[in-house]
C-alpha cells in the first residue's frame, strides 16, 4: 500500500523565512520530521474453519474505511529528551511548528492516536516511536512511521443462529478491562449495522447468551457458549461468526455437540466460530401414533442454610455461620447476588455476578465460589461466611440492615430468588 506522507519541514534553508522553535537553549541543531502511515491492512489469519459453512474471509469481509490522512493529522507528537533535559514537548501532529530547533543530546519522538479507549466502536489507533539525536549546527531528518496497534473485532450471525434464537447477546471483553471500560457488546442492531469494535493487543473474551424457545417447555431455555481468544496480536481483526445447529438436526463434525467459535480478520485475519448444537427434535403430535408424554422438567432450584433454617434475620458477628446450600438439579446457567449495603455497595457494587464478571472474580474470587465452580453445577456449597463479616469493619452504622438477594437460574430458565438479611447490632 502506498505511504502517505504529511512533512512538517523540509531541509532548513528551505524554511528560513519560517518562524523557529527551539525546545531548550544551548548548542542547537535542526530537526526535519515527518510522520507516515504503514501498510495498514490487516494480516490475514484463519483458525478453527468450519468444514460446511463459508467463512467470513470468504464472503469478502470489509473494514470501514477511514481517512488515514486525518488520523494521522490528529494524532499527538511528543518530543523528549532521554537524559531528562527539559520537559517533553506535546503537539497534535497538524498544529506542529514548521522548524525545530533542539539541544544537542539523544531523543525520543512518540506519536499515538487521541482515541484509546479500551473498547470502543469504531476507533483505529494508530502509534509509534523512534530514537534520534541532534548534533549541534546540523540538520537531522527523521521519518516516523505509525501503525495500527489494536485490534479490530466484527460479528457474522449466519441464518441458523438467527432462526434458532429469538435473542441474544454477544459480549467482548478485553483482558485489560477495568469496570467502566473494556467489553462491548452487541445485540441484533449491532450485528445488523456491521458494528465494529476496538481493542488492545490483548486476550480477549466472548460470551454469547441467546435464547431459544422449546415447544417442550413452552418457553425460552437460555443457552451460552464462551470462546477465550490467545496470542492477540496488533492489527488482528477477529471476525466471530456465530452458527447454530437446528432443533433436531443430526449432528455433524466432531459430533460433540459442544459450542466453539471462529476468528477472521482483515487486520490479521482469523477466523474463531461458535457453533451452538441443536435440542433433541420435538415429535410432533400425531407423528408416529400415541399421545406425546408431558415433558419432565428437573425439579427447581432450592437453597438450604442449616444454621438458620427459617432465614431470619441474622446479626453480623466474627465467627457466623453462613454456609449455604444450593442445589440446582437442572444445572446453574446464571448465578448473581444483589446487594444492599450501604458500605458494601462502595466495595463490590450493587450486585455481584459470579459467573461472567471476570473483573469481580479477579478481585472477589477469593471469597467466594465463582466462574466453572458454578456454571453447570447441580450442588454448590455457597459460604458467605467470610464476606459479610467485612461489614462490620466498614463503619455500618448500628442496627443497620444489609441484604444479599441470590438469584439463580437453571439451564431450562428456572429460577430462585431469596434474600438473606444481616443486621449490625446496637452498641
Amino acid at each position: 500500500m502506498k505511504k502517505i506522507f504529511i512533512t512538517v519541514i523540509a531541509a532548513a534553508a528551505v524554511f528560513a523565512g519560517c518562524q523557529k522553535t527551539v525546545i531548550q537553549g544551548g548548542s542547537t541543531g535542526t530537526l526535519e520530521f515527518s510522520m507516515s502511515s504503514a501498510d495498514d491492512s490487516y494480516n490475514d489469519r484463519e483458525e478453527g474453519m468450519l468444514d460446511t459453512r463459508t467463512s467470513a474471509a470468504e464472503a469478502g469481509a470489509v473494514t470501514k474505511a477511514y481517512d488515514k490522512e486525518a488520523a494521522l493529522a490528529s494524532m499527538l507528537v511528543t518530543i523528549s529528551n532521554q537524559s531528562g533535559v527539559g520537559e517533553p514537548r506535546q503537539w497534535v501532529y497538524s498544529e506542529m511548528p514548521g522548524v525545530l530547533e533542539l539541544t544537542e543530546g539523544q531523543y525520543t519522538i512518540s506519536a499515538v492516536s487521541p482515541d484509546s479507549r479500551i473498547a470502543a466502536w469504531d476507533q483505529p489507533v494508530f502509534g509509534g516511536s523512534k530514537e534520534f539525536s541532534i548534533i549541534a549546527g546540523r540538520t537531522s531528518t527523521v521519518e516516523l512511521v505509525c501503525g495500527i496497534t489494536n485490534v479490530k473485532v466484527s460479528v457474522n450471525c449466519t441464518e441458523e443462529f438467527l432462526k434458532e434464537f429469538t435473542e441474544y447477546s454477544i459480549t467482548v471483553r478485553s483482558a485489560e478491562a477495568t469496570e467502566d471500560d473494556g467489553f462491548l457488546i452487541w445485540g441484533a442492531s449491532e450485528v445488523s449495522e456491521g458494528k465494529e469494535g476496538y481493542f488492545p493487543a490483548a486476550d480477549l473474551t466472548v460470551t454469547v447468551q441467546a435464547y431459544r424457545w422449546s415447544d417442550a417447555t413452552e418457553q425460552k431455555d437460555p443457552v451460552q457458549a464462551r470462546l477465550n481468544i490467545t496470542e492477540v496480536e496488533a492489527r488482528d481483526h477477529i471476525i466471530l461468526n456465530i452458527d447454530a445447529k437446528a432443533t433436531g438436526a443430526v449432528e455433524t463434525g466432531g459430533g460433540d455437540g459442544k459450542p466453539f467459535i471462529t476468528i477472521d480478520d482483515s487486520m490479521n485475519e482469523r477466523d474463531e466460530d461458535i457453533l451452538i448444537g441443536g435440542l433433541d427434535e420435538i415429535p410432533v403430535p400425531g407423528d408416529g401414533g400415541g399421545e406425546d408424554p408431558d415433558p419432565e422438567l428437573p425439579a427447581e432450584p432450592t437453597l438450604e442454610w442449616a444454621a438458620n433454617p427459617n432465614f431470619a434475620p441474622m446479626k453480623i458477628k466474627d465467627g457466623m455461620d453462613v454456609n449455604l446450600v444450593v442445589n440446582v438439579p437442572g444445572k446453574i446457567a446464571t448465578f448473581v447476588v444483589g446487594v444492599q449495603s450501604s458500605v458494601l455497595e462502595q466495595v463490590v457494587g450493587e450486585s455481584m455476578d459470579l459467573i461472567y464478571d471476570e473483573s469481580f472474580i479477579e478481585n472477589f474470587g477469593s471469597l467466594l465460589p465463582t466462574g466453572d465452580a458454578l456454571l453447570g453445577q447441580t450442588r454448590v456449597d455457597f459460604s458467605l461466611s467470610e464476606l459479610v463479616p467485612l461489614i462490620g469493619g466498614l463503619g455500618a452504622a448500628p442496627e443497620s440492615e444489609h441484604v444479599f438477594t441470590l438469584n439463580v437460574t437453571d439451564e431450562y430458565g428456572q429460577s430462585l430468588s431469596k434474600a438473606l438479611t444481616f443486621v449490625i447490632p446496637s452498641e
